[in-house]
């Protein structure tokens, strides 16, 4: 990923220092196990403990002769501990190493990424629980809806955090496998206890079927979640541009002092960052694409998936990584326009209580039918007098007819609206 819209974090852990300080960890752990098994003598746990980590321009040099990475990993391992060369990799083969200190790298990688989660999660909270009872025009099909509260909104995007949350922490349970069983899995060389002791060293559970690989299902599964997570951001990125276009004025993203919004037209502030967000998240679903066409290897394993994956597994959690700090600050910093959504909500006239009259009528015993057309009559009637649905509703003689003024105060009641939302806030376990 180009460093624009990489992350210090990411960059770090994706660098190919991380990768062979991984390989590294592997190789100590599996050493480690093979002398406490009696399979090669003691000491190279010991010759190891003096590397740290590995050079990967020594490791390019070397691979430019070799055409092979890990052996020439292993080349620049003697060069540090020549006292490594008899038994370094003893019974391994490639790809338990490399599969193996890749889990490694995602297990790092993820717990990165649900602390930004969690992050982002924490301001949709606060903001839900802000504008409870901010009134904002719902809307469907772009359309003006019914009343609902800007802060129920943001509790739907909320309430999707979470799930998003709970998919993620179970994809990265899926991928954190590694595998210590041989060229085609089945443990020709080195027996099944030297992959659990070596594992249970690193913190991974096993493959329980692996084939030279970990099957890629898991790695598919992961970029998937990773996708959701962008897509999540999207749709709270995309309803603020909504929000902020010319005319609505309800929401605005954060608009710094010095900041300027158009090289042209200096009145302008563009939603440059939820338009960001819109856009790399396309490039998440993307990856997901790759994942999938990488689960399908021949026979026991081939190479195919190993350059798709050095680029979209370190491009999706460098992107999702600063998507999620950049959404951190907009929904912290969001400007919340209350007058504007309060104007909004009376330039309809109050055609929004149509509903509420149409029930009110029906309980009174009119058809649906008949209390259908007579309500939607009124509202169209708005648009052309100017005059209120309230008011409109008040003169007509069939309404009046059948309710009360009580009963239309009741109907005509904009903060009734709001009497059931503390059920939706108590379903997320969110109290003032």
């Amino acid at each position: 990923m180009i460093t624009r819209y990489s992350t210090p974090e990411m960059i770090s852990i994706w660098a190919d220092e991380s990768r062979f300080r991984y390989w590294l960890r592997v190789e100590k752990a599996v050493a480690k196990a093979e002398e406490k098994l009696g399979i090669i003598p003691e000491g190279l746990s010991e010759c190891l403990r003096k590397v740290n980590d590995v050079d990967p321009e020594r490791v390019a040099e070397i691979e430019s002769v070799t055409e092979h990475e890990v052996t020439a990993f292993l080349q620049a391992v003697w060069e540090q501990a020549p006292c490594s060369r008899e038994f370094l990799h003893f019974g391994l083969t490639s790809y338990d190493v490399v599969d193996t200190g890749l889990s490694l790298r995602i297990v790092q990688a993820c717990a990165v990424i649900q602390k930004a989660v969690d992050e982002v999660i924490s301001a949709l909270r606060v903001l839900a629980l802000k504008h409870k009872r901010t009134l904002i025009l719902g809307r469907t099909h772009g359309q003006g809806a019914e009343p609902i509260s800007f802060g129920v909104r943001v509790l739907s995007w909320y309430s999707e955090g979470v799930r998003v949350l709970e998919d993620f922490t179970y994809a990265r349970n899926k991928a954190a496998r590694g595998r210590i069983s041989g060229t085609v899995g089945t443990f020709t060389i080195l027996p099944p206890q030297v992959e659990e002791h070596a594992l249970r060293e690193l913190g991974l559970e096993p493959e329980p079927v692996s084939t030279q690989v970990i099957p890629r299902d898991r790695h598919a599964t992961l970029l998937f979640s990773l996708s959701l997570i962008g897509t999540w951001l999207e749709r709270m990125a995309l309803n603020i541009r909504l929000g902020q276009l010319e005319g609505l004025g309800e929401l605005a993203e954060p608009f710094r002092k010095k900041q300027t919004g158009s090289s042209a037209m200096p009145h302008k502030k563009n939603p440059v960052i939820t338009e960001r967000v819109c856009g790399l998240s396309r490039i998440l679903r993307a990856n997901v694409q790759s994942g999938l066409e990488n689960i399908a290897l021949w026979h026991e394993r081939d190479i195919s998936h190993s350059s798709v994956e050095r680029v979209i597994l370190a491009d999706s959690f460098n992107l999702t990584h600063y998507l999620l700090g950049k959404m951190q600050k907009v929904i912290s910093g969001l400007v919340v326009q209350a007058e504007n959504m309060k104007r909004i909500l009376d330039g309809t006239g109050g055609t929004f209580f149509a509903q509420r009259l149409l029930n009110a009528l029906i309980r009174k015993g009119m058809s649906r039918e008949e209390a259908y057309k007579l309500v939607q009559g009124i509202a169209f009637k708005v648009k052309e007098s100017g005059e209120s649905f309230d008011l409109l509703a008040r003169k007509d003689d069939a309404v009046t007819e059948r309710l009360n003024e009580g009963e239309l105060n009741e109907v005509f009641d904009l903060e009734g609206f709001l009497d059931r939302i503390d059920l939706l806030y108590d379903r997320m376990d969110l109290t003032d």
